[in-house]
């Protein structure tokens, strides 16, 4: 009887340590990944008839577009039959100050922002041209990934990329607000304005009525001076570095602690069988 129940004790340690292992192995393996799938996706195939695509999106969503809640709505079917794969990565989001490299996907379903962020259909999708703006959503924080923890800690001036293999946009922060989740004319184009904004549910702990809107504005090329980036490389924020590193020695010490129960656990077994 005694066996019975200290190897039920030693059974119960490892799922107890097991399980917090598992969720906090998922969130540090985005902090290391994310960036190595970045690359590999900036080394595959570039689409050549991307930019006429995307005119051609934009130019159908005329004044009626409609735009649906990513976070409430579920049965919602979207349309970009452009893309020949849905699931494909359509280009990368970037924010240096967080530290975030997500990729983004065509229509901000459930599947797509467990994935990473996605557009919101109905918004633009990303172009140097004025008068349009583009909507991606994320999670504030997901099962395995961070994704849109840290949003409020941009301030204005902070910078905001969309990556593909070929071209880059960069975006300067503005502005941020909270609206209502049925507040959508609050993502309506602005005239001479090409905005980026980025959304995610608000406040941090949930339950989460609101929705954080951070907007960002495209960044004019200078054709005359582009050779040197004279702008100071973005450092990542003191709490952002924080709560990476908690994640990463939190998941260290439990990996170190399931493998130490194992290893007592399998001695335990091996000398009950060495008594009989």
């Amino acid at each position: 009887m005694r066996n019975r129940k200290v190897i039920f004790g030693y059974i119960l340690i490892l799922v107890g340590i097991l399980l917090p292992l598992y969720a906090f192995l998922g969130l540090s393996r985005g902090i290391v990944l994310d960036k190595s799938k970045y690359d590999r996706f900036m080394k595959s195939d570039v689409n050549q008839n991307l930019e006429e695509e995307v005119a051609a999106y934009n130019e159908s969503l005329g004044d009626k577009s409609v735009i649906v809640d990513p976070f409430v709505t579920e049965d919602y079917v979207s349309d970009y039959s452009f893309m020949e794969d849905p699931d494909a990565v359509f280009c990368y989001l970037k924010i240096p100050k967080l530290d975030l490299t997500q990729p983004v996907y065509l229509d901000a379903s459930n599947k797509h922002m467990a994935m990473g962020v996605g557009h919101i259909e109905g918004t633009d999708l990303p172009s140097r041209k004025k008068g349009i703006r583009t909507a991606i959503a994320g999670h504030r924080g997901y099962y395995d990934a961070i994704m849109f923890l840290h949003l409020d800690e941009l301030v204005e001036g902070d910078r905001v990329f969309l990556e593909w293999q070929d071209k880059s946009l960069e975006y300067k922060v503005y502005g941020k607000e909270i609206i209502d989740p049925w507040d959508w004319q609050k993502l309506n184009p602005v005239e001479d304005k090409n905005i980026l904004t980025l959304l995610t549910c608000d406040p941090l702990l949930p339950p989460r009525p609101k929705r954080l809107l951070v907007n960002a504005e495209l960044v004019e090329e200078d054709k005359e001076a582009l050779v040197v980036d004279s702008e100071p490389e973005e450092k990542v924020s003191v709490k952002v570095k924080r709560v990476n590193n908690i994640i990463l020695a939190t998941t260290g010490v439990l990996a170190l602690a399931f493998c130490i129960s194992l290893f007592k656990f399998i001695i335990y077994l091996k000398k009950g069988k060495s008594l009989k």
